[in-house]
């Protein structure tokens, strides 16, 4: 595992995405920003947002903005590049999700062979469960 010192600024926007609402398949359009620093092992000024629009059930639509980012986990990927695995609290707001949420998982790949990618995204709010299981393509700078 690598030491505190990876520090990124990752986007996608209006990416068409096949989603789980509650375990059951949705899909959607979302647009993920993110900048993820961590310096001397404290995450200073990092943020996740999350934009959400469910083609089937509008009500699933949400925005999410962290307020505490947890630290990233650093490790390199099998074939080059790294992998941050990152946590956070925050709010969403939304019919369906709103209030605090916990985004318990969500990992954000560099320099892969399969390029930039966010993947496995887990977003929990007032008892819904939002997931995306598979990648999204994304653009990355990675700031070292």
């Amino acid at each position: 595992m690598k030491s505190c010192d990876c520090r990124a600024t990752v986007t996608a926007t209006a990416v068409p995405v096949e989603t789980l609402i509650n375990r059951f398949p949705s899909s959607g359009k979302i647009t993920v920003s993110a900048r993820i620093c961590d310096v001397n092992c404290s995450a200073k000024n990092s943020f996740i947002s999350i934009l959400y629009g469910d083609n089937q059930n509008q009500n699933n639509s949400f925005v999410f903005r962290s307020v505490v980012s947890g630290l990233p986990t650093c490790e390199p990927v099998s074939g080059g590049g790294t992998g941050m695995i990152v946590s956070a609290e925050g709010e969403v707001s939304g019919v369906n999700f709103n209030d605090n949420a916990t985004l318990s998982n969500i990992h954000f790949l560099y320099e892969t062979i399969i390029g930039n990618a966010i993947c496995s995204i887990s977003l929990t709010a007032n008892g819904q469960t939002f997931e995306i299981p598979g990648c999204i393509f994304s653009h990355a700078e990675n700031q070292n």
